[in-house]
């Protein structure tokens, strides 16, 4: 049984999850004597192993595909969030992830019309300037940044709280193989036939953030998903812009507290927010051609580096299934070519210089 397949079993047993199964690896050593442990001391072990042979069999029929966190695919930002999945299934262009600059444009299902024509306008605005959307391809706001974005020829991924053997709304299914057809993707943790929970939908809101650069908020009341991406971007360190409305009301009580707490985020029209997200872009164009100068072979090390902002050895070790000597090795090369720095404790950060 190949690797991915190992590690789509080991995050499918009952109870277990990618927190875990990260901690069962490390602690067996590797990814395979943790499967020869855990097909000796977990009940269903087998059955579920045969499950996802049979859901790998039947997602290629789809045209679906799934990759392991060990795959140079796998979208380096998440690498940074400390439950990322270990393996993510999708539809669509693989390597969606590590191939643009991505801006998520979150709110409510229950948006007025304004904020449904204003997520479409500043998602067409974004994908003029060379961003790329990001959204959960829920109703009200998120369905019109996707459509923004493919009115703009520009790419969107949604991210979604179930699996690819369905869509969810279901209205959203012509929508959804617009993205896809037009090298946008879907993307997910779960499963095909995974029991769909509420928890599942404000799980993925921490994928669209955890995948783009900057958080844009069209609406939102003082509780729900959008303020649940709203926190995860503030946590994680990305750029936040919330739209501030002409007059307040209820409908808009998340983005008045997140303003009275965060002002500098406020924005109050379309051309506006363009202002203060160009220089982000601007920067973030430059760290990924950076890209380019990279050797091949040590590129996908760089990227987990980069999405990261720094990361241990050992976690190192275990993400690119690398001996310490190997993994040593193409640190040393990384700081020969002036792409990373070795810091006390074991602790590797990256650097934005590349030497020609």
């Amino acid at each position: 049984m190949d690797r991915l397949k190992k590690w789509m079993t080991l995050a499918a047993l009952p109870g277990w999850g990618s927190i875990r199964v990260k901690k069962y690896v490390a602690s067996a050593g590797s990814l395979d004597l943790a499967w020869e442990k855990a097909s000796h001391v977990t009940e269903g072990f087998w059955e579920t192993a045969h499950q996802i042979e049979e859901t790998m069999e039947r997602a290629c029929v789809r045209g679906d595909w799934s990759i392991s966190w060990e795959n140079p695919a796998y979208p380096f930002a998440w690498r940074s969030i400390a439950d990322a999945p270990v393996a993510v299934h999708g539809r669509g262009r693989k390597d969606i992830g590590n191939a643009g600059t991505f801006a998520a444009i979150v709110g409510t299902r229950k948006c007025c019309e304004i904020s449904a024509q204003l997520s479409f306008k500043v998602s067409g605005m974004l994908v003029e300037r060379g961003w790329s959307i990001a959204s959960g391809l829920a109703q009200g706001v998120d369905a019109a940044a996707h459509r923004g974005a493919l009115f703009g020829n520009g790419t969107t991924v949604a991210c979604l709280g179930h699996g690819l053997d369905r869509i969810y709304p279901a209205c959203h299914s012509s929508l959804a193989d617009s993205m896809v057809n037009r090298e946008g993707a879907l993307l997910t943790e779960y499963l095909p036939g995974s029991r769909t929970a509420p928890w599942h939908f404000a799980a993925r809101n921490r994928l669209v953030v955890g995948i783009s650069q900057a958080l844009v908020l069209i609406e939102s009341p003082i509780k729900g998903g959008a303020m649940v991406s709203a926190a995860c971007a503030i946590d994680s360190g990305r750029d936040l812009w919330v739209y501030r409305p002409k007059h307040w009301t209820r409908r808009w009580e998340g983005n008045q507290a997140l303003i009275e707490a965060y002002p500098e985020t406020a924005w109050s029209d379309p051309e506006q927010l363009m202002d203060k997200m160009g220089l982000a872009c601007s920067n973030q164009r430059r760290s990924n051609s950076n890209q380019e100068h990279v050797p091949e072979a040590l590129r996908p090390l760089w990227l987990s580096l980069v999405g990261s902002s720094g990361k241990l050895l050992d976690q190192l070790m275990l993400e690119h299934s690398a001996t310490r000597s190997q993994m040593t090795k193409r640190l040393f090369l990384l700081e020969l070519c002036g792409l990373a720095q070795r810091l006390p404790g074991g602790w590797y950060v990256p650097l934005n210089s590349v030497r020609g």
